[in-house]
């Protein structure tokens, strides 16, 4: 179809174009990157990708993020690489027992002694 003289769009899409500009477009209030129609609003708050999601239950926020500040690292912390041999066995006969018998274990490979090192880091870091 031919445009007419005067007007901006052809028959077919002139009442879509009337109907646009009589619906105003606002900036979406969670991305402004986007705009939507004024009237439509709501509607798309429930659905627009920039939405904050939920959280699922295990999530904890900055749970990686270390110490924010070197003040609060306790006392008692020790680096598991600091730690003398003797104070090594120590600290697994007293954490698990069933890990101690696992490391001395002569059948255990030394990446499975290795592994079973590092649940004991794990465990002392929550002790």
């Amino acid at each position: 179809m031919v445009v007419a003289a005067g007007k901006r769009f052809c028959g077919e899409h002139a009442g879509a174009a009337e109907e646009e500009d009589a619906r105003k477009r606002i900036l979406c209030p969670l991305d402004p990157k986007h705009t939507v129609y004024e009237d439509q609003l709501a509607k798309h708050l429930k659905k627009c990708n920039s939405r904050e999601k939920p959280k699922p239950d295990f999530y904890i926020q900055d749970i990686n993020a270390g110490l924010k500040d070197e003040t609060e690292i306790p006392e008692q912390l020790v680096p598991i690489s600091s730690l003398s041999e003797e104070q090594l066995e120590k600290l697994i006969k007293t954490l698990s027992p069933a890990l101690h018998s696992a490391l001395n274990d002569p059948k255990n490979s030394d990446s499975a002694t290795k592994h079973l090192k590092q649940q004991v880091c794990i465990g002392y870091s929550n002790y």
